[in-house]
């Protein structure tokens, strides 16, 4: 059975997503703009970036922008390929 996706985990996806577009995984991408992405306003993203961070699974970047730790990466490779 296929466990449901949390807020945080879609927001690591997404992460991934929208850097490995700019050219690699460990870009900073802003962090409403992946929050627009899943739908999650600016309140919710804010927490769910202070959880990432204190997990060590992202990193704050310049202005608003996060990027994925290796740590965050390994944990969405791992739910890719649970999907």
């Amino acid at each position: 059975m296929k466990k449901s996706t949390t807020k945080d985990e879609l927001f690591l996806l997404k992460l991934y997503e929208l850097a490995s577009k700019l050219g690699s995984p460990e870009e900073e991408v802003d962090r409403f703009a992946i929050g627009r992405a899943i739908g999650q306003n600016d309140k919710g993203v804010n927490t769910i970036a202070k959880h990432l961070a204190q997990a060590n699974f992202v990193k704050k970047g310049s202005g608003d922008s996060l990027y994925l730790t290796p740590h965050g990466i390994r944990l969405v490779e791992q739910i890719r390929q649970e999907r």
